[in-house]
């Protein structure tokens, strides 16, 4: 077991470089998070994964009009396993990407996490509010700092990737996203699987699990719900060895869940829309 601490560190301190202006239609932008050791795992495939991602890739769009730049803002430091921590880091994280963008979102948002008992990849396509009965790094539940927080926000007890309800928004609390996001289906493995290499068992998990994973990803998605935003997440779990050739696969298949994000979220759109 091990405790990587409370703190947010600053998004300056990460290496893929300097506050940008708002993007253009052919600039995607990509924040990322991984996770730190915890109980027997004492290393995190997930952050060592997450940190092996490039600052930036280009990516032709679908009709080969456009090469956009997509730009990854990777957070410098593992996320603790703590319930409480996620609870005010994720806000914390995403405010100060925010303000260092000009007010502008990250047009994408991953989560990575270990399944550590699983042998593939998989993107999850909801996220629980209730029943995080498993003890975090603190030995604590995630009832106090999740299931009772949201039941009193009135918060749905499911959320997946989707777009803002516009019959709730107003002007001046919707900031306008390239994406338009869908729960990940048959569609969207296909087109990951185009990306990823080959024979890899790549997968779309409807159970993230009711741990830290399942936690972080409703931490976000219920954010973007309460703020009128599209909920332009995913969350994806890797299995749990961290050995080099591991983390080398595990960073391909991202890369290739990115391009996927973009693909079918952005240039595609959802097609039940």
């Amino acid at each position: 077991m091990g405790d990587v601490g409370h703190a947010v560190p600053s998004l300056h301190s990460t290496p893929v470089g300097t506050p940008r202006s708002a993007p253009s239609s052919s600039e995607i932008s990509v924040l990322v998070t991984g996770f730190g050791p915890f109980k027997s795992n004492l290393v995190n495939a997930s952050y060592l994964i997450a940190s092996s991602l490039p600052s930036s890739f280009t990516l032709p769009s679908k009709d080969g009009s456009v090469e956009r730049r997509i730009s990854l803002h990777v957070h410098p430091t593992p996320i603790p396993v703590s319930y409480a921590t996620v609870r005010e880091a994720i806000p914390a994280i995403l405010k100060e990407y925010t303000d260092s963008h000009e007010g502008r979102r990250p047009d994408l948002i991953i989560h990575i996490g270990i399944a550590a008992p699983r042998l593939y990849y998989s993107v999850e396509s909801l996220a629980h509010r209730d029943d995080y009965n498993i003890t975090d790094i603190e030995g604590r539940s995630g009832y106090e700092d999740g299931e009772k927080r949201w039941r009193e926000m009135g918060l749905p007890p499911i959320l997946k990737p989707g777009p803002v309800d516009n019959q709730s928004v107003s002007s001046s609390s919707f900031s306008m996203s390239l994406s338009t996001p869908y729960p990940p289906d048959d569609r969207f493995l296909k087109q990951w699987k185009g990306f990823a290499p080959p024979n890899l068992d790549i997968r779309i998990s409807h159970d993230a699990g009711h741990y830290l994973c399942d936690f972080i990803y409703y931490t976000s998605l219920s954010l973007a719900y309460r703020e009128n935003q599209n909920r332009s997440v995913v969350f994806l779990h890797v299995p749990g060895a961290s050995e080099q050739a591991d983390i080398e696969r595990g960073h391909e298949v991202a890369v290739a869940l990115i391009k996927s994000m973009v693909t079918c979220w952005i240039d595609e759109g959802n097609p039940s829309a």
